[in-house]
């Protein structure tokens, strides 16, 4: 929760920077022409702004102003680069804050010209390091190996706050008047970063769309090396083939538990699969006929049932049935093959750089010599040193709804990354300190998906859309249109509502509507 005074200290700079910038000509793309923002606690290192006429993005061409912004904080010895696009025609009057993907802080050019395609003016920060989202090699520590907490306070909060503050001037001493409206869009780390302005910053953005949040950071990514870990307990490195056989009987098993089969587990609290069921079946593995092993079965059975510690607690959440375990660097139960009987674990870059680099603070640390006593004491000492920094997982969202704030957040069921029973427990905690929380925000499980996209599941088409319909007319949104890479429509519902098939096409959202409890599954 956000102190008042701190809220209208913050609005009162915007407001001050605002009235200034307004006397300078508006529509000029240059240095001269741009007034320099006012950062609360920054000092203001450079600003350049260069017209880009006839960039290209995918089918379309787009003329905006390129604004960058570099500052520091003064004694925390960081400079940061804020960028804003700003389109030379058209502008909408909505300023949109752009998110990032793991430890990287915004994405590429192409994120922000879809903005820009859309009329918005849009700003991304970079936090005041590399855009490299798989590690954090070249920020994270010191010489001494010491973490850099200037640099990890601006990755977890501070420059999302900056940015906001900064797009808000840059695009009034552009244009001359507004922002009239202000959105947060962003997935997986862009979605954590949403729920921080929520949490930290309620009046930094009007609406915010937040999917597949990584929030609960310090917990969720020391559980992503949960499958690892139990792989190398079991030393058993099952082939990507074997999980994706596993995977896919899963699906089979429980694709029909809500009368429809379409390669989605959407009753996926019905759905008790156990792979055990499947020992000493053989699957073709490239061409070489493989058995399922009991230990390769256990081991997927361990990695849905969620991390334990070493006396059989719960600790956190697992990977739903149905989420791919191996597809690449993207996942977290990868093997590395020299042949399908010659595996060795390859653990997910984001998990073990946050275990070695900010837990242990030793970059070289095997993790293969972890014991279940030496996990628990890694899990208890990310959440009890880092929690409070980037947990993102504050329930108090008071401060958002009184500043009048709308919030979407959806995530993908077949998610092989971060955990969509975490985003579940996040909001049932906010619903039991607010039973109000669908007057402002409202969270939609999305079958089938994986994370942020993909999957065959129907994907939320356009959301950030139904935030501005919520903002600026008030229209909450009852269900998310969604669509599948096959055609096939549906609406998705807001939690704890379920979609259930009425009759008619499957492959027609009109087909199915959402009801308070699942009925009574075929």
């Amino acid at each position: 929760m956000v102190l008042p005074g701190l809220q209208y200290s913050a609005s009162a700079v915007v407001a001050t920077v605002l009235l200034a910038a307004s006397a300078v000509s508006a529509g000029n793309c240059s240095t001269a022409g741009i007034a320099h923002p006012s950062i609360p606690d920054g000092q203001l290192l450079h600003l350049s702004a260069i017209p880009v006429p006839n960039y290209r993005n995918d089918n379309t061409t787009l003329s905006f102003c390129n604004v960058t912004v570099t500052y520091t904080h003064p004694g925390k010895n960081d400079a940061i680069h804020t960028t804003i696009w700003l389109p030379l025609s058209s502008w909408n009057g909505r300023l949109q804050g752009s998110g990032g993907g793991g430890y990287a802080m915004r994405h590429d050019g192409s994120v922000l010209a879809e903005a820009v395609a859309l009329n918005y003016s849009v700003v991304a920060t970079d936090g005041g390091h590399n855009l490299v989202s798989q590690n954090s090699v070249a920020w994270s520590l010191d010489a001494s190996d010491h973490i850099n907490m200037a640099l990890l306070d601006d990755f977890a909060y501070v420059a999302l706050n900056d940015a906001a503050l900064i797009g808000k001037q840059i695009s009034h001493s552009f244009y001359g008047y507004g922002p009239d409206h202000s959105y947060w869009n962003g997935c997986s780390t862009g979605g954590r970063q949403g729920l921080m302005l929520a949490q930290r910053y309620p009046t930094a953005y009007n609406g915010i769309m937040a999917a597949s949040p990584a929030i609960n950071w310090p917990t969720f990514l020391v559980a992503e090396y949960w499958p690892q870990f139990v792989m190398n307990q079991l030393q058993t490195y099952p082939p990507t083939c074997m999980t994706d056989a596993i995977t896919a009987a899963a699906v089979e098993a429980c694709d029909g538990l809500d009368g429809v089969t379409d390669s989605v587990i959407s009753a996926l609290d019905l759905c008790n699969f156990d792979s055990l069921t499947l020992v000493n079946q053989t699957i073709s593995c490239n061409g070489t006929n493989l058995r399922i092993t009991e230990s390769a079965a256990l081991t997927v059975n361990l990695i849905w049932q969620g991390m334990r510690s070493s006396n059989g607690t719960i600790q956190w959440y697992g990977l739903e049935r149905g989420a791919p375990l191996s597809v690449g660097s993207g996942s977290l139960a990868q093997t590395i093959c020299n042949s399908p009987t010659d595996c060795t674990g390859s653990p997910f870059a984001i998990s073990s750089d946050w275990i070695r680099r900010y837990v242990l603070q030793d970059p070289s640390f095997d993790l293969t010599t972890l014991d279940h006593t030496d996990l628990d004491t890694i899990l208890s000492r990310s959440i009890a040193e880092f929690n409070s920094i980037i947990g993102t997982d504050d329930p108090d969202l008071s401060s958002f709804k009184l500043a009048g704030g709308k919030m979407i957040t959806w995530h993908g069921l077949a998610d092989p990354l971060i955990f969509p029973k975490g985003t579940e427990h996040y909001y049932r905690q906010v619903q039991e300190l607010d039973p109000a929380v669908r007057d402002f925000y409202r969270f939609f499980p999305a079958p089938g998906v994986e994370h942020c996209e993909g999957g065959n599941g129907p994907v939320p088409v356009d959301p950030l859309s139904q935030v501005v319909e919520w903002v600026e007319k008030g229209v909450a949104p009852e269900t998310l249109p969604a669509q599948a890479a096959d055609g096939r429509t549906r609406s998705l519902c807001p939690w704890p509502l379920v979609s259930v098939y009425k009759g008619g096409d499957v492959m027609d959202a009109n087909s199915y509507t959402c009801e308070g409890k699942q009925r009574n599954w075929f």
